[in-house]
């Protein structure tokens, strides 16, 4: 069969990874084992299986968007702490008695959806979602040198993307911050960077992994920017807390019961390895202590690679070793999807890379269905993802000389070494 062969025009005089776009008509050589109308014609298709099951929604009381829409209402009271009080309203309206797990800074971004009627507040929501989605694939494209068309259907095909909007869940922002955040670092703008891992803090353990990942790439701009975020973020907290100082501390002792009540009761929907194992009668000391090997294993490449590949592996560990990672988390696999698919001259070498590709976007679709086996298929995928990466199976290295990432790859060493980073001139 023929390669569908999409290429990026060589960067003209002046012209650096800052400058460089990747424009719709081509991005970086993606050589795909499929012909170019099946490949459009099975992107679309995808998006579309992926998309449909919103239209469920209403049928299923709105999935989980009710807390957020709860949130937005009692944000700025003691109301939004209180598990009780929100139980209580749940419970009254025939919804699934939950409660808002979220830090509560984070609820001042439901605001505008307080003076909708919650069915109209869901759609709002959910067309939100699809259009930070497509935020994220528009980044997505720059920062792995792909093309933008490519990147965009990649990123609306993957069933977590538009699941996430269909259960009124919020993952897609954590990845277009993610992005951005790499996006960032590829390019060496280190306040870009640092915003958004500080904005991912709407999401605590979605935020954690980047947060590492700057420690130990020793991108200090970026952290400094990044905290001074986290400050905003317990700012935020405090006045939707109706004034609680504290609420970090009261925050965590009135959630933690319910993320492993969470857990519990969605293991066969977890992506997480603890929460997987610890699901099915695993020792908590084991769970985790799988979760801190998979860690030691990724430092030495977190610590070696270009750093918009680490970047996407921290996604992709962060949420294999989180506490608490759902199905619609594993939007934050999409990362390193890009990242194989070979745009900036690494990836996965074929004919791996289309095979596992497309056998990874086809069995996404089954995710309704593998959860009644026990087992989310999105488990499967994230942690052969995980694998493949640590080991480096059937990796391509970009070419010697590459202009990708040239000045963010730089292998972190000590001043004096090779691959140390140019100075900065600001």
């Amino acid at each position: 069969m023929p390669d569908a062969k999409l290429t990026m025009p060589a960067d003209g005089p002046g012209q650096g990874p800052r400058d460089r776009q990747a424009p719709a008509g081509g991005g970086r050589p993606i050589p795909l084992r499929l012909a170019p109308g099946r490949f459009w014609l099975w992107s679309v298709g995808l998006v579309l299986m992926s998309g449909i099951i919103i239209v469920g929604a209403p049928w299923n009381r709105w999935v989980d968007f009710p807390q957020f829409w709860l949130a937005a209402k009692v944000v700025g009271t003691p109301d939004l702490l209180d598990t009780v009080r929100q139980q209580d309203w749940q419970v009254a309206h025939g919804f699934t008695p939950w409660i808002f797990l979220y830090p509560p800074g984070t609820a001042w971004l439901y605001l505008p959806l307080r003076l909708l009627p919650l069915a109209a507040a869901f759609w709002a929501h959910a067309a939100t979602i699809a259009l930070i989605s497509v935020g994220a694939g528009f980044v997505g494209a720059r920062a792995f040198a792909l093309d933008t068309r490519v990147a965009l259907v990649a990123t609306l095909a993957w069933a977590p993307t538009l699941a996430a909007a269909a259960s009124g869940q919020n993952a897609p922002l954590g990845l277009l911050l993610a992005m951005i955040a790499i996006n960032g670092l590829r390019s060496d703008r280190q306040i870009m960077a640092g915003l958004a891992v500080g904005a991912m803090l709407y999401k605590p353990t979605l935020a954690l992994p980047m947060f590492a990942l700057l420690v130990i790439r020793r991108q200090w701009t970026a952290l400094l920017v990044a905290m001074a975020v986290a400050v905003g973020w317990y700012l935020l907290g405090v006045s939707g807390s109706a004034g609680d100082w504290m609420w970090p501390r009261d925050w965590l002792i009135s959630t933690a019961p319910f993320f492993a009540a969470d857990t519990w009761q969605n293991v066969n929907k977890t992506v997480a390895l603890p929460g997987l194992l610890m699901g099915h009668n695993v020792s908590s000391v084991v769970a985790y202590g799988a979760a801190a090997a998979v860690v030691v294993a990724a430092l030495p490449r977190l610590l070696r690679s270009p750093i918009a590949e680490a970047g996407a592996a921290a996604c992709l560990i962060g949420i294999v070793v989180s506490p608490h990672s759902l199905q619609y988390e594993a939007v934050m696999v999409l990362p390193i999807i890009l990242w194989a698919a070979g745009g900036t001259g690494a990836g996965i070498a074929e004919p791996w890379r289309t095979r596992l590709l497309v056998l990874a976007y086809l069995a996404a679709q089954l995710y309704v269905i593998t959860t009644l086996a026990g087992v989310s298929i999105f488990a499967v995928i994230t942690l052969a993802a995980v694998a493949i990466w640590i080991t480096g199976w059937q990796r391509q290295e970009a070419p010697p000389g590459s202009p990708t990432d040239v000045r963010a790859g730089a292998v972190v060493g000590q001043p004096g070494e090779p691959g140390q980073r140019a100075a900065r001139g600001a």
